[in-house]
């Protein structure tokens, strides 16, 4: 029996987790549920413990949610969880930035760009994102991944605001080289770059009216 991830048509909080999945070579069966379906399933305690998505079955039945747990399980399973307690806090650091971070996902995913919402939360997250870059450099330093030669799980979290950030935004790193260049040793590890590929293409992952939706 393999995992189970189940989530809605978005490239939001289950991403990191598919990344993880994918380069460690975890088996995992990936259910997308229609915005539809899930206003009927939503009060399901076998899928969704808390009513919210993305959740995992493990191989022996268990339905964990909250996707930080979710990434940290992961994560041991694809061998990038740190053994030592200094490196875990310190991805762990990374992993609630990236939570922090997440308004960028319905900016991207669900808002209508013609919306109040919209409007205002692009606002605030811009408005904090160059004081966060540099912050990010400053604890990347000189290193390949934040976990050194090899990325910590956080590194994915990381990775997939920014991405984000840059498809709403493409000159918003445009200051801060150092995170370009993790980027790109980013997308150049063999797994991602074949998930990247290899998922969805972005009108399937919106929601009408969205800007990843109307770009298109």
């Amino acid at each position: 029996m393999s995992l189970t991830l189940y989530y809605l048509p978005l490239r939001a909080r289950a991403e990191p987790i598919r990344m993880i999945l994918s380069y460690g070579n975890v088996d995992y069966k990936n259910i997308i549920i229609s915005l539809s379906d899930w206003a009927a399933l939503n009060d399901k305690l076998e899928i969704s413990p808390f009513g919210q998505l993305p959740s995992i079955k493990l191989t022996n039945g268990t339905v964990i949610a909250q996707t930080a747990a979710i990434v940290r399980y992961v994560a041991k399973l694809a061998g990038l969880y740190p053994s030592n307690p200094e490196e875990c806090a310190e991805a762990d650091m990374l992993l609630e930035l990236a939570q922090d971070m997440n308004v960028i996902n319905p900016l991207l995913n669900y808002y209508p760009v013609v919306s109040e919402d919209f409007k205002r939360k692009y606002a605030e997250y811009f408005s904090k994102l160059p004081t966060l870059l540099k912050a990010m450099e400053k604890i990347l330093g000189g290193k390949k991944f934040f976990g050194g030669e090899s990325p910590y799980y956080a590194d994915f979290s990381i990775f997939n605001i920014l991405y984000n950030t840059i498809e709403l935004e493409p000159k918003s790193l445009d200051d801060a080289p150092t995170m370009i260049a993790w980027m790109e040793s980013m997308k150049s590890l063999p797994t991602l770059k074949k998930y990247l590929a290899e998922r969805p293409n972005a009108p399937d992952v919106g929601i009408p009216g969205s800007y990843i939706v109307t770009k298109k």
